[in-house]
């Protein structure tokens, strides 16, 4: 096994091309390039910075323009707006059939979690917490009892 050689020959003639000419390297610019290279970055970033404030004040000199439009509008006087003859408005039966489905189950969503919380309470022996959401769920389950009352009496009719 010792004799089965894996290595990647054209790897490690590299590596010894880069030992053999391993002189100092430099970098590719000066300190003056550097500092132009730092004064080029500051300018870009000035007009970034004031290309921005730009965009900003455009923006906010719009929604002005906008809402004093808005409030230039001259307002309708109802004495001109001609009124047509409507008809005189047809009774509304006092029952009114609705979809009660979100209602109902934002209760029972609301009672299960008033439920969990009144069993921490228990065990964390808090008696007025305990008192307080034994109230809120009679409330509720009242509420929901009425919701499924109507619901019954709207199908009656």
């Amino acid at each position: 096994m010792d004799s089965d050689d894996t290595r990647d020959f054209e790897l490690v003639a590299r590596l010894k091309r880069l030992d053999a000419g391993g002189g100092p390297v430099t970098p590719g610019f000066d300190y003056d390039s550097m500092l132009e290279r730092h004064a080029a970055g500051i300018a870009r970033s000035r007009r970034r910075l004031a290309l921005a404030r730009g965009a900003a004040v455009a923006l906010v000199v719009a929604l002005v323009g906008a809402s004093i439009w808005r409030l230039d509008q001259p307002e309708t006087d109802p004495e001109d707006m001609v009124v047509e003859a409507s008809p005189a408005p047809v009774p509304q039966p006092r029952m009114v059939r609705a979809d009660t489905w979100l209602a109902v189950a934002a209760l029972e969503d609301h009672i299960a979690s008033v439920d969990d919380a009144l069993n921490f309470a228990r065990v964390r022996g808090g008696t007025a917490d305990v008192a307080r959401l034994e109230r809120t769920r009679a409330e509720l389950i009242n509420s929901y009892r009425q919701v499924r009352y109507a619901e019954m009496v709207s199908a009656n009719f």
